[in-house]
């Protein structure tokens, strides 16, 4: 029964922020099948991927991640600020 109690707190923690973007608004995107919570505060951007991938590469998400940003923030992602992995991927942006 513990164990089912636990259940949501875990998944609710997959969508949790970091500490530099609690209280934020959070805008859900889709790019190419994948999802994200995209969240903005001044000139920087959080995307965390919401659906499962079948391992997932670096490559398949950061193109999506990006274009999630602009899309949510209607700015320019600076390309080379963009980091993060498979799940989590922040930025800086030009608006």
């Amino acid at each position: 029964m513990k164990r089912l109690l636990l259940l949501p707190l875990l998944l609710a923690a997959c969508d949790s922020p970091a500490p530099a973007m609690m209280g934020a608004e959070a805008t859900q995107v889709s790019i190419d099948n994948t999802s994200f919570t995209v969240r903005v505060r001044g000139n920087r951007a959080e995307a965390i991927r919401l659906n499962t991938m079948a391992f997932p590469t670096i490559g398949e998400v950061y193109p999506n991640a990006l274009a999630a940003m602009e899309q949510a923030s209607g700015c320019t992602v600076i390309e080379d600020t963009l980091r993060g992995d498979q799940a989590v991927m922040r930025a800086d942006l030009a608006c």
